[in-house]
């Protein structure tokens, strides 16, 4: 039995949980996680939209960890690779709305380059 499948899963798992951390976090303290992500919810509006982007990665980081555990690699992989079109979405957010500081823009590269990655890595095994 080929043992990089079942690695692959458990780095998809585990990309989920991650996902799943960052969105709880950031619905316990929308302030807080969107001053990290370059939005400030300083307004009714602006919290909501952060805690809706909150629940949005937990259902997303969850959505992960069910394909992880349950569908073969190559199908989790391309569950993953669509599910990196939210980070990527969000840094296009931060560009359309004149956010031009590289830091903000860290934490969802980096988002995006895992599940990229994992996805690979799960396509191909």
């Amino acid at each position: 039995m080929d043992t990089a499948a079942p690695i692959a899963l458990w780095a998809a798992a585990a990309l989920g949980a991650a996902f799943v951390a960052l969105g709880v976090a950031a619905a316990v303290a929308p302030e807080r996680a969107s001053r990290s992500y370059g939005i400030l919810a300083t307004t009714p509006e602006t919290r909501a939209w952060a805690a809706a982007a909150a629940w949005r990665d937990i259902a997303a980081g969850a959505a992960v960890i069910a394909v992880a555990c349950t569908s073969p690699a190559p199908t989790a992989g391309l569950v993953v690779f669509a599910l990196a079109v939210i980070p990527l979405g969000d840094m296009v957010i931060l560009a359309r709305h004149g956010v031009r500081a590289p830091r903000p823009f860290l934490p969802h590269a980096a988002g995006f380059a895992a599940a990229c990655a994992v996805a690979a890595v799960l396509i191909a095994v």
